[in-house]
């Protein structure tokens, strides 16, 4: 019989130490712990008796003077929580010593053994703490759900969180080779909320709090929070990569182009220049209230009229096309509706000449003639209000969307982020505080940089090892 209690062969006790079982041992893998038996309680719970193992010599050291400990006090024994293994968790019951201090100078006078996986007077493994912190950070769990997981309280896993997080973000913006090009966006922290005025007790309204995110365009990661959608909140972001960055995209926004620092080529994405073209596409409608004369469904449309014209003209089957057209040329009004869904297409025929789109740099006499293109169509409807204001618009940023079309840049990954922060607030059901949420946001959206900061590689196939190991044989 083993140390457990299991017919096998017997594990030699080694010297000052009980006897112990190794595979047991190394099934648990808490450095510094040796199991002495384990045994099943009528609850369900697996009691594992552990003892500090005789290589842990740091433990019988005091931590004032370092002088290591030769006299016994007494034995307490404490119940550190630990992580789950398999689908059971693990009751370790720690045979502590108290030791008296060698050392007559030194004023500790006695001490308990402690070991880095298990430090002294923690409730918690250290691996419990990591693994709490992973959890909320990398796999995007809330810390409710995170707690009763681990059958711990809700402040211990937003205190195992906050002291994980700390030490995966320290140093990392120092540490990302960042690229070029940055998008810079803003999210809603929160949502606007009615209230009345404690003193007058008339109604408010409380104004939503915002947060600007910059995220690096080239390996997609974060770089940098701050409280506010102004433009010093950008200029705080954009000064601790001054030098570095020449590109920045960015959605149509009148108070980041005013932040943006001289010598930086602004980017205008090309997702919001269709958004605003298709917005004008609805202002149209509701302007000209255009009804046709039968439902959708009669006139062989698969949706109403304004949800088609949103679609790209090369995505639509060529009979929906042909009664579109019937439909708005009919009359006056859906002639005005056509010309701005046509000055829509004429916007999409310039964005089309991206690299990303047709892998090659357009030329810039390419660009013009596209440009010139649907100069020309919203000057001959200029009457049109809709097509009047597009125009002005793409004319004010006329230099960021040219440069967006030559370079290929869009600030997609910078909305993806956005996306990724709406989710972990959904799942959070909102923050206390903008210092938690920041944490939570960067956490969240750097789990790639710190990966390959850690040297984590997925983990390869039996037959991509099998040939890579094959292809290193002389």
């Amino acid at each position: 019989m083993d140390a457990t209690g299991c017919p096998g062969p017997a594990q030699a006790a080694p010297a000052g130490c009980a006897p112990s079982c190794a595979a047991a041992t190394a099934l648990l893998g808490i450095p510094g712990l040796v199991v002495t038996s384990v045994t099943v309680t009528g609850d369900g719970w697996t009691v594992a008796d552990v003892i500090t193992g005789p290589a842990a010599e740091a433990a019988r050291c005091c931590p004032k003077c370092g002088a290591t400990a030769t006299r016994v006090k007494e034995r307490p024994r404490t119940a550190p929580r630990d992580v789950l293994i398999g689908d059971r968790q693990i009751l370790l019951r720690w045979g502590k010593t108290r030791w008296y201090c060698s050392n007559p100078d030194c004023d500790q006078g006695t001490f308990t053994e402690a070991l880095p996986a298990v430090p002294s007077r923690a409730r918690l493994t250290a691996r419990l703490r990591t693994r709490l912190g992973e959890c909320i950070g990398d796999d995007l769990m809330s810390a409710v759900a995170t707690a009763r997981r681990y059958g711990v309280s809700d402040r211990t896993a937003a205190r195992a969180f906050d002291a994980y997080a700390s030490q995966q973000l320290a140093g990392l913006d120092d540490e990302q080779d960042l690229g070029e090009a940055a998008g810079i966006d803003e999210f809603r922290r929160g949502a606007p909320a009615h209230g009345t005025d404690p003193e007058t007790g008339e109604p408010v309204q409380t104004r939503s709090q915002w947060l600007t995110h910059l995220v690096d365009l080239g390996t997609g990661g974060s770089i940098g929070l701050a409280e506010g959608r102004t433009a010093a909140a950008e200029k705080d972001l954009l000064a601790a990569h001054a030098g570095r960055l020449r590109y920045l995209a960015m959605d149509l926004s009148a108070t980041y182009r005013s932040g943006a620092p001289a010598g930086i080529t602004l980017i205008a994405d090309a997702f919001h220049l269709v958004k605003l073209a298709n917005k004008k596409i609805d202002e149209a409608f509701r302007r000209l209230a255009y009804r046709t004369e039968h439902p959708h469904e009669e006139l062989g449309l698969p949706r109403p009229l304004h949800y088609m014209l949103r679609y790209n003209i090369e995505n639509l089957a060529p009979d929906c096309l042909d009664t579109i057209i019937t439909v708005l040329d009919s009359d006056a009004d859906g002639q005005q509706i056509a010309a701005v869904w046509i000055a829509k297409e004429h916007l999409r025929d310039l964005l089309a000449l991206r690299a990303t789109r047709t892998r090659v740099t357009p030329a810039p006499s390419a660009v013009r003639d596209k440009l010139a293109s649907f100069y020309i169509w919203c000057a001959d409807h200029h009457d049109i209000p809709e097509i009047a204001t597009l125009a002005k618009t793409i004319g004010k940023w006329q230099q960021p969307v040219i440069d967006a079309v030559l370079t290929g840049y869009s600030n997609a990954k910078a909305e993806a982020h956005n996306r990724t922060a709406k989710l972990v607030a959904r799942n959070a059901r909102g923050f206390a505080n903008s210092g938690n949420q920041a944490r939570r946001v960067r956490m969240a959206t750097t789990r790639t940089a710190r990966q390959a900061r850690r040297g984590n590689t997925r983990r390869l196939s039996r037959t991509v090892a099998r040939v890579q190991t094959l292809a290193r044989a002389p």
